[in-house]
C-alpha cells in the first residue's frame, strides 16, 4: 500500500509549473466566457417559458371547468348565484343515476314552456299556453361540479365568480 507523503513528492521544475498554471488559467477563462453568454439567455428563455405556460394553465383552469356532476343541473332565473334556482334531475333507470347531458337545452325548455320566467322567484306550476321568451343562457360550473345555467350575456359566469362550463 502506498501513502501520500508531501515531503517525498517530487518538485516540478519552474518551467513546467508555469506552463501548467498558464494552461489552467486559459481553461478557466474560456469556460467563464462561454458560461456568461449562454447561461443568462438560457435561464431567461426557460423562465419565460415556464411563466407563460403556468399563466396559460391558470387562466384556462379559472375560466373553463368541466361539468363533473351529471346527475343534476341548476336552472337560475336571475344572473345571481344566490337567486332562485330549480334543480333538474334525470331519474334514469332504476338503480342508476340519470345523466343531464344538455343542461342548457333543458333549462331553455323550462323557459319556453313558461315554467321559468326571467327574474321569477318560483316555478310557475300552471304556465299559460303558448311559447314563452327564452333569454340568452350561459352554462357555468357550480362549486360541486354541477352545471348551473344563468340568464345573461357571455361573461356572466366570470361576473359571478364561476368558471364557464367546458364544452365537450
Amino acid at each position: 500500500m502506498s501513502y501520500f507523503h508531501p515531503q517525498r513528492m517530487p518538485v516540478l521544475p519552474e518551467r513546467r509549473r508555469k506552463a501548467a498554471r498558464l494552461q489552467l488559467e486559459q481553461i478557466v477563462a474560456r469556460s467563464a466566457k462561454r458560461g456568461r453568454r449562454v447561461k443568462p439567455a438560457a435561464i431567461a428563455a426557460g423562465t419565460a417559458a415556464i411563466v407563460l405556460a403556468t399563466a396559460a394553465a391558470a387562466i384556462a383552469a379559472a375560466v373553463y371547468q368541466p361539468v363533473t356532476n351529471k346527475a343534476e343541473a341548476r336552472c337560475f332565473t336571475v344572473a345571481d348565484a344566490s337567486g332562485f334556482a330549480t334543480v333538474v334531475a334525470n331519474p334514469g333507470k332504476p338503480g342508476t343515476k340519470g345523466a343531464i347531458k344538455q343542461a342548457k337545452r333543458i333549462c331553455a325548455s323550462l323557459y319556453r314552456q313558461g315554467y321559468l320566467t326571467r327574474g321569477g322567484q318560483r316555478i310557475n306550476p300552471r304556465p299559460r299556453n303558448g311559447v314563452h321568451h327564452v333569454p340568452s343562457l350561459q352554462v357555468c360550473t357550480w362549486q360541486d361540479g354541477t352545471a348551473a345555467v344563468f340568464p345573461g350575456p357571455k361573461g356572466t359566469c366570470g361576473k359571478l365568480g364561476l368558471p364557464t362550463a367546458a364544452r365537450r
